[in-house]
C-alpha cells in the first residue's frame, strides 16, 4: 500500500506561509513587514503567532469589504487543508480560523459571512470550530430560534 505524503508539512511550517499569501500582494507586503520568511524556524519563530497577522489582515479587509482577493486566498486555505498533515490542518482550524473568528467576532458576522469563499472541506472545519466552542444553535435562523425561545418560555412559566 502507498502512502502518500503530504504536501504540507508543520515541520516545513514556511511552506504554509508561502501558499496562504501567494497571489496577493497586498497580503504578502502586509506580511512580509511582521514575519521574515527566509529565514524562518520555529526555534525562533511562533507560527500560532505569526498565523495572526493574516487572520486580522483578513477581519481588516472584510470591515472594510475589500473582498476581492478572498477568492484566492480560500483557495489556497482549502489547498492547503487539503493537502496537509494533520498538524497542518490543525493549524489551519486552530491557528487561522479561529483568529479570524476571534479577532473579528460579530461585526464581521462570521458564522456564515465567509461561506462564499469557503470551499467544501475548510467549510466543514470552519463550521466545526463553531459547533465545538458554541454548539450547533448558530445553524437555525435567528427566526426559529426566536420561536423556540418563547415557546420554552411558556412551558416554564406554567410550571411556576
Amino acid at each position: 500500500m502507498n502512502v502518500i505524503e503530504p504536501k504540507y508539512k508543520y515541520k516545513e511550517i514556511e511552506k504554509v506561509f508561502e501558499k496562504l499569501i501567494s497571489g496577493n500582494a497586498e497580503l504578502t507586503e502586509h506580511f512580509a513587514k511582521e514575519v521574515d520568511l527566509s529565514d524562518y524556524n520555529q526555534e525562533d519563530n511562533i507560527p500560532y503567532v505569526d498565523i495572526g497577522s493574516i487572520s486580522r489582515f483578513i477581519v481588516e479587509k472584510k470591515i472594510e469589504n475589500e473582498t476581492s482577493d478572498f477568492g484566492l486566498f480560500f483557495e489556497n486555505v482549502e489547498e492547503i487543508y487539503k493537502n496537509g498533515d494533520k498538524d497542518v490542518q490543525n493549524f489551519i482550524v486552530v491557528g487561522l480560523f479561529e483568529g479570524i473568528q476571534n479577532i473579528g467576532g460579530e461585526e464581521i458576522e462570521y458564522y456564515k459571512s465567509f461561506n462564499q469563499w469557503l470551499k467544501p472541506e475548510t467549510q466543514e472545519a470552519w463550521n466545526g470550530i463553531i459547533d465545538y466552542w458554541e454548539g450547533t444553535e448558530w445553524r437555525i435562523p435567528k427566526d426559529e430560534r426566536k420561536k423556540r425561545e418563547k415557546e420554552i418560555q411558556k412551558i416554564l412559566n406554567k410550571k411556576k
